[in-house]
């Protein structure tokens, strides 16, 4: 466990800089653009949330799992990278084709064309780093590395470039650059220490990875249904004003919900290792200390939102975002139910390669949710958006908890 602790405290603190970065601007970024212009900017940044899922494709999981498995074999790792990276910039084109066609369909995007370009930058950036080849060779070290310089590096330009409401080109920006800077450190990195050699580009190897990554890029984007398209609701439904105040405390609930996935991430590898090895004392016993940390880890965060939601938004977001302190403390606990859904999704199912029965899940809940939540938010704003948020979770949690019974897979 010694491996898996080192990086845990690695991921933490590569989680720590990604959430707590944008949190030391964003008090500044609600006082200097206002709430409408804000509101504005998180509604193109919410839509443009979506292209970065197509680049995913659920790499994340497939190619992990690819170089965690033949993690000694240098040309095998070398081919999945390379091919990897010319399929996620191959979907950066095809985002990058979609969002003129739809700048085409809606004058509202045509309004905010600078912000939305400038927000594009982000995609590349995600296209373009490989995240999941530093995990897949628990290079957790190093990846630490590169996200922090990457996130932090930004950030005195905030303060020295963003002024007014008019700069929120220059604010989407910069907040969108971090994965370009961490992609031309990882490709030195990769240069210098040599862990992967030179690999053709091959459309049948895309091909197939692209078929490998399928069943979790349709999980992803049922996902979307019920995470990206929140912000988009409140967009259309809310107002800006609203809309600013959902934002902003959501990026709190996210900085909470953010400590899940970094620790879901190191042990998935180890997860998938001692599945293949068929050690399922060994694999029992890692699924339990690693859920309860990870749980035991949000209900701590929970707590704190909850009961200093009125003091966190008065002093942090301004008195300006006062009226978002109810929203922070509706959305305390959901983190928490996420933790679980994402201990089953994660270490049980994808973990044994039943990808397809999860995506099966996803597939009506994220479609099931956009229906209703669109109703919800309709009617009564960011309040029936929250209602459907826990409806959402929770079902899809329990639907987990059912199918893995049906299967004979154990839940820990």
């Amino acid at each position: 466990m010694t491996g898996i602790k080192k990086n845990i405290a690695y991921m933490m603190l590569v989680q720590g800089v990604t959430y707590l970065a944008p949190l030391v601007t964003l008090p500044y970024l609600t006082r200097v653009l206002g709430n409408e212009t804000y509101g504005n900017f998180g509604f193109i940044q919410a839509i443009v949330q979506y292209f970065v899922l197509v680049t995913d494709y659920g790499f994340g999981i497939t190619a992990t799992r690819l170089i965690a498995i033949h993690r000694d074999d240098k040309p095998n790792i070398s081919s999945v990278v390379v091919n990897t990276i010319a399929v996620k910039l191959a979907l950066a084109l095809l985002s990058g084709i979609i969002s003129a066609g739809l700048c085409v369909i809606f004058p509202q995007l045509t309004q905010h064309l600078d912000v939305l370009l400038a927000c594009f930058i982000g995609v590349l950036g995600n296209a373009l780093f490989p995240t999941w080849m530093f995990q897949g060779l628990e290079r957790m070290r190093a990846l630490a590395v590169i996200i922090c310089l990457s996130r932090l590096l930004p950030l005195p330009f905030f303060f020295l470039w963003v002024h007014q409401s008019s700069d929120v080109v220059t604010a989407a920006a910069l907040q969108n650059i971090p994965g370009m800077i961490a992609a031309l450190f990882s490709f030195y990195y990769a240069y210098q220490q040599r862990f992967i050699g030179f690999s053709p580009v091959s459309l049948r190897r895309m091909k197939h990875m692209l078929s490998e990554g399928w069943a979790v890029f349709l999980s992803n984007m049922s996902t979307s249904f019920y995470t990206t398209v929140n912000g988009i609701l409140i967009g259309m439904f809310a107002g800006p004003e609203q809309a600013a105040f959902f934002y902003a405390t959501d990026k709190l609930r996210l900085a909470a919900q953010g400590l899940i996935q970094p620790i879901a991430s190191v042990f998935f590898p180890r997860v998938v290792v001692l599945h293949e090895k068929n050690d399922q004392s060994a694999l029992s016993h890692v699924i339990k200390k690693g859920g309860l940390f990870l749980i035991s880890m949000e209900l701590v965060c929970g707590l704190v939102m909850f009961f200093g939601a009125d003091m966190i938004a008065l002093h942090y977001l301004g008195a300006g975002f006062a009226p978002a302190a109810l929203y922070l403390r509706s959305l305390a606990f959901l983190p928490v139910v996420i933790a679980v859904a994402t201990i089953l999704s994660q270490w049980r199912f994808q973990a044994v390669g039943q990808s397809v029965i999860l995506s099966k899940i996803y597939l009506i809940a994220g479609p099931l949710h956009a229906l209703y939540a669109t109703y919800l938010t309709y009617q009564y704003h960011t309040y029936g958006l929250i209602v459907s948020l826990y409806l959402t979770e929770i079902g899809i949690t329990a639907a987990m908890v059912i199918l893995l019974k049906k299967k004979n897979i154990a839940v820990y």
